[in-house]
Formats: structure tokens, sequence, C-alpha cells
């Protein structure tokens, strides 16, 4: 038999399924933003935290790279920017989500915190119906670290404060012990 073992002309690869993040639907190969909703304004508009997912066309991990979990760190925001530009989700195996600025309201008041002076980076796991901050911590963790292999946690010293560079993992973890180890 000839054709034995040979895929069918004009048979195509079935599609990989879609990510969903909120009930918005990535579809496999693009670049979706989608907006979560943190809390409604007085003027009645809502207040989003915003999350790039590049849902590659290919199978494989799902990572997060988060910024601005303290409002007044800003550098990771543009950095988050520039990882979507340049990913081609079309050649990406896996699925990025990307989230430039985790504390959104501490970023548009220019401040390290929540405007109820928590600090966003010690209100983790959050509760659904705790404070502000809680809340925010809870939709981070449920809707993008929990569906998530590994992620990246970027932050910079802000305020007069000076950081060095650093690397946390919890290497208890038999494959982070084994990332960081090469």
């Amino acid at each position: 038999m000839p054709n034995a073992g040979k895929p069918k002309t004009g048979s195509k690869a079935r599609p990989r399924p879609p990510f969903e993040v909120n009930g918005v639907t990535a579809p496999a190969g693009k670049l979706t933003e989608v907006e979560l909703r943190i809390a409604r304004l007085p003027t009645g508009m809502w207040l989003a935290l915003p999350v790039g997912v590049l849902h590659g066309k290919n199978p494989g991990p799902v990572i997060w790279i988060s910024a601005a979990i303290h409002g007044d760190e800003l550098n990771g925001v543009p950095i988050i920017r520039h990882v979507l530009d340049r990913i081609d989700p079309a050649k990406l195996s896996g699925t990025v989500l990307a989230v430039p600025a985790v504390n959104v309201l501490g970023l548009v008041q220019e401040s390290r915190y929540l405007p109820d002076r928590r600090d966003l980076n010690r209100c983790f796991p959050g509760s659904k119906r705790g404070s502000s901050a809680s809340q925010l911590a809870h939709l981070f963790m449920t809707e993008i670290v929990a569906r998530s292999s590994v992620g990246i946690d970027l932050h910079t010293g802000s305020g007069g404060r000076t950081n060095l560079p650093q690397l946390r993992c919890d290497l208890e973890d038999p494959e982070t012990l084994r990332l960081a180890q090469e």
C-alpha cells in the first residue's frame, strides 16, 4: 500500500482547543486581551485587571508573568508589554498569561499600596469575601496562578528603595529545584 502511514492529502490536524479566562475564549495561535473585573468605581465604570493571553498553537505549559503588585514598581509593566509584542503565539508551545499591572489601583495612584493602605503582596492567597486587597489577591490566585505550572513576578526598587537582583523559589518542589540547579 503506497499511502500507508501517510496523512491523507488535504486533511488538517485537529486545532488546539481554546484557553478560557473568566468566560473569555482565547483561540490557539492568537493574543487575546482579557479584563478581569476588580471593582466598580463610583462613576459606574469597572476597574479591571488586564490579562494578555498568548495561547500557543501547540500544547505546552501555562506560564504567568506579572508586574506591579506594588503600584509604584513600574519597570515590569513595559517589560510585559514587550514580551507580549515579541512572542508569536502561532509559534508558541503552551500558554502565557501576562498581567502587566496586578495592583491597578496602586498603579493609578502611583502608590505601593492599595487605597486602604494594604500591601497587596501581604494579602495572598486572599479571600473571595475579604477586604478589597484580599479579593484582588484571590482573583489573581484563582484565575491566573492556580492555572499555571510556573510563574514570574517582576518587582523593582521604588520610592528611594534599592533592590538587588534576586530569584525566589520553593526549593521543596522537585521540579523547581531541578530548574534552579540548571
